[in-house]
């Protein structure tokens, strides 16, 4: 017992090997201590202090992670003393984090109609933070059931940090617990980023505030993967959440073959990690960040193809075998050939070999490596039996030669994941079931043979490489083919001697060099399934990474150029001020209407209320909040671009007459579109009161605007830190509880927000107008895409609204509609990773 020592936790007896700490010992003996810096896979640290206990004899509550438990010890966790400053420990850090949501009194309601968070830019509150599902301090915020801060709030409104390929860095939401840059110095020996500045501008960074890509960091993805509260995302997987199950395979993206873990979700893969945080389990950027990437790459092959004298078409799977026997019949062996990719796997390989030499009595077998950036086709006889003519009919399983070989060879059989210049001249496509949707063997650089599994169904009717070669065997009438499985091959292949070389060691390795990162998969480049790489292997000027394509940007005139962004400005974090040079919109504008923008052919028909025009000028100004893949178009703009379309004004205005005292209610982007509004109903003589909600005093914006258009502004916040604590729904309780007799309200901002005051004007009989602009086509009422549940009839929010009666709102119909295409705007999120 020299190795061990016995102590108390909490009047329990632990027996513990000596050096190990209390908060080790407490949680290997199922007690919990709360704790947010220390993780089992870093030295400790201490950060956070939430892990303070007492220690009988000692001064003072000692943090338990960096503690070691002795002899005879007696510690206590959970004394009313210690929940008390464990509770002031996180409401410090909380006051410096997006934390509104934790303490606001709509939560449970909220979180009941949106459970998913908001696709954003900065998350400005849980409600639009991608890590809500994992954040470790909102799951301590609960237990210790913190429902007001009591602290001044500091949102720092640093930059949301986008400039890299893979990962968005938002240190607005950074405790500085450290783990991201111990585990860096864990891996890589030295840290990539580290702390910087002091006292209250203490933050971390790169070293002079150099791009991740000049700083050393090699994209291993472990700062992302262990950060607890999603200041360091992954671009790609970010809004996904909660994966339904991990499963383990093997990378064969370069001769390495790393293990992953591969994150599933609705049997799509979500993500890649790293299994576990060593140097020895590292990844490289490839395998962490691109490997998903490959399965839900936009122009991806889903089905087949075969050539007609129209051209090609698609074709069912057993069509394009069928088309591929007849390719394939009666020629000589010499002039067929089959070139496989570097990366097949040991099982792919044995049947082609088979196919070629048993079936086709061919010898033309070659395998496409890679030397540097390029493609090479061993053995150098085949490339010359190519170029001379001798080849007739290739098959092949990517895009590995070029041009000028392809039209020398007169029928062409490509199985393959992409198009691409062979696919275009083929006589048969197929698209192939590709890495984790297949399973097989492959020997690595170090000489061993790994297996990797298939983890997820291929999309339907895709087939791995050897199943198509089999398929059409079998049809040419040819035995031995008939197999089900890899592992099936792979017992016929164990038969045969085979004296296997493996590929060459990378030299440097991709794991220690960015430049040597693998750049080519089935002859297809990496920036060809992931665009956001052109910024990694490209050197100069990054200026433009993230930057909308297809904008015009020039120096002339805003009256040369219609929709150009004269003014560009966040007002407030994810809330963009736009204004648009539109000078036939501007004459015409009248309040409560909206605009359908496009910043490009590619994007989304957008509506968005007006907040301001000025005809003499030409501009019309909107106020836009960045949420999701078009607003986040548009929040990219800068003064100089152009919009490609902006159509307007649309929509019915608001009836400006004497109704008495209003309330002009708005939130988020809503605070703008109420301001004209506000100032065409005092003009007319109304009593006006405007209301403005926000989640955090850090949210306001234009109170000065509204207060010279309103009798009486009135500010609510969800966490307090400014005007009366709730939103716009308490603020009319106060008033009518004060007297207050109101007879028109107008509201604007998002749809739980509008639900929720139409269910308190209802119940005060205050008519009441909501603005909606859901999704729209057309913006003409041709679509019938807005289409709105308003009592017992159906309104198209375009050209019957925007402003609907918010009392015969079918709410609960309008946001399940709008949650239906959740997947697809999380598909389109997911496809413009390079926008940032």
């Amino acid at each position: 017992m020299l190795d061990k020592v016995t102590f108390k936790i909490d009047g329990i007896e632990i027996v513990a090997d000596k050096g190990t700490t209390i908060l080790e010992s407490a949680l290997q003996n199922g007690i919990d201590i709360p704790h947010l810096c220390y993780h089992p896979e870093l030295q400790p640290d201490g950060a956070c202090r939430l892990c303070v206990v007492n220690i009988e004899g000692v001064r003072g509550f000692p943090t338990s992670c960096t503690t070691p438990a002795a002899d005879g010890m007696v510690v206590k966790t959970n004394t009313p003393e210690i929940f008390e400053l464990r509770r002031n420990i996180l409401k410090l850090m909380l006051s410096g984090h997006t934390s509104p949501c934790m303490v606001c009194p709509h939560r449970e309601p909220c979180e009941t109609y949106r459970p998913a968070a908001t696709k954003s830019g900065k998350a400005t509150r849980c409600a639009f933070c991608s890590n809500k599902e994992f954040c470790e301090l909102r799951k301590l915020a609960d237990q210790f059931e913190i429902d007001d801060l009591e602290v001044p709030i500091l949102y720092k409104n640093m930059d949301l940090e986008r400039n890299d390929p893979f990962m968005d860095r938002d240190y607005n939401l950074c405790v500085l617990c450290g783990r991201c840059v111990r585990i860096c110095k864990k891996i890589h020996g030295k840290a990539a980023i580290e702390f910087i500045n002091r006292g209250k501008d203490a933050r971390i960074g790169t070293a002079f505030n150099s791009d991740h890509i000049e700083s050393g960091c090699l994209f291993c993805g472990a700062c992302v993967d262990i950060c607890p509260t999603g200041a360091l995302s992954d671009r790609f997987a970010k809004w996904y959440g909660h994966p339904d199950k991990i499963e383990t395979t093997r990378c064969i993206l370069c001769p390495l073959g790393c293990a992953l873990n591969l994150k599933i979700k609705d049997e799509k893969i979500i993500g890649a990690t790293a299994t576990s945080f060593s140097k020895e389990a590292r990844v490289c950027a490839i395998g962490r960040f691109v490997y998903p990437q490959i399965f839900e790459n936009p122009n991806r092959l889903l089905s087949h193809k075969i050539r007609t004298p129209d051209g090609l078409r698609k074709a069912s799977y057993q069509e394009a075998v069928s088309h591929a026997v007849k390719k394939l019949e009666n020629l000589p062996g010499e002039q067929i050939a089959l070139i496989a990719h570097p990366a097949a796997s040991r099982e792919e390989i044995h049947i082609f070999r088979k196919f070629l030499k048993e079936v086709l009595k061919s010898n033309n077998f070659g395998i496409a490596s890679i030397k540097g950036d390029k493609l090479e086709i061993r053995p150098e006889s085949l490339v010359k039996n190519i170029e001379t003519g001798k080849i007739k009919t290739l098959i092949a399983t990517g895009d590995h030669i070029d041009s000028a070989m392809l039209e020398k060879i007169e029928n062409k059989i490509i199985i393959d994941i992409l198009p691409s210049r062979a696919t275009e001249s083929a006589d048969v496509v197929f698209g192939a079931a590709v890495l984790a949707e297949t399973d097989g063997t492959f020997l690595a650089a170090s000489g061993d043979v790994h297996t990797y599994s298939a983890c997820v169904n291929p999309p339907e009717n895709l087939h791995p490489d050897w199943k198509v070669i089999c398929d059409i065997a079998k049809t040419m009438g040819a035995a031995g083919f008939d197999f089900n499985s890899a592992s099936e091959i792979q017992d016929e292949r164990c038969k045969e001697i085979d004296a296997e070389q493996p590929p060459a060691m990378p030299d440097p390795s991709p794991l220690d060099a960015l430049s040597a990162l693998p750049k080519i998969y089935r002859g297809h480049l990496f920036t060809e399934i992931s665009s956001a790489l052109n910024s990694l292997w490209q050197s100069g000027d990054r200026s433009d990474l993230g930057k909308p394509q297809g904008i015009e940007n020039d120096k002339k005139e805003a009256t040369e150029h219609p929709f150009k962004i004269v003014e560009k400005k966040e007002i407030v974090p994810n809330t963009h001020l736009i204004t648009v040079y539109a000078p036939a919109i501007a004459k015409k504008c009248k309040p409560g209407q909206f605009v359908i923008a496009m910043v490009n052919e590619q994007s989304e028909r957008v509506p968005y209320t007006l907040c301001d025009w000025d005809p003499p000028k030409g501009t019309v100004t909107l106020n836009v909040l960045e949420a999701g893949k078009s607003s986040r178009e548009m929040a990219l703009l800068r003064e100089g671009d152009c919009l490609k379309n902006f159509v307007g004004p649309l929509g019915n205005p608001v009836e400006i007459k004497k109704y008495g005292t209003v309330i002009c209610g708005g939130g988020c982007f809503g605070v703008g579109a109420i301001l004209p509004i506000a100032a065409a109903l005092k003009e007319t003589g109304n009593r006006v009161i405007c209301i403005e909600e926000a989640s955090s005093g850090y949210l306001l914006y234009w109170q000065d605007k509204l207060k010279k258009h309103c009798d009486e502004l009135i500010i609510a916040t969800k966490d307090g830190s400014c005007g009366i604590k709730g939103g716009i729904q308490e603020a009319i309780s106060m008033l009518v509880e004060r007297g207050e007799k109101i007879d028109q309200a107008f509201i604007i901002g998002c749809l739980f927000m509008m639900k929720l005051v139409s269910d308190v004007t209802k119940k005060y009989r205050i008519p009441t107008l909501t603005a909606l602009n859901p999704i729209m086509l057309d913006g003409t009422g041709m679509c019938g895409a807005c289409r709105i549940s308003v009592g017992n009839t159906t309104k198209f929010a375009c050209v019957d609204g925007p402003f609907l009666d918010g009392h015969l709102v079918q709410w609960d119909e309008l946001m399940q509609r709008l949650q239906a295409f959740t997947e697809q705007e999380k598909h389109q999120c997911r496809l413009s990773v390079h926008t940032g």
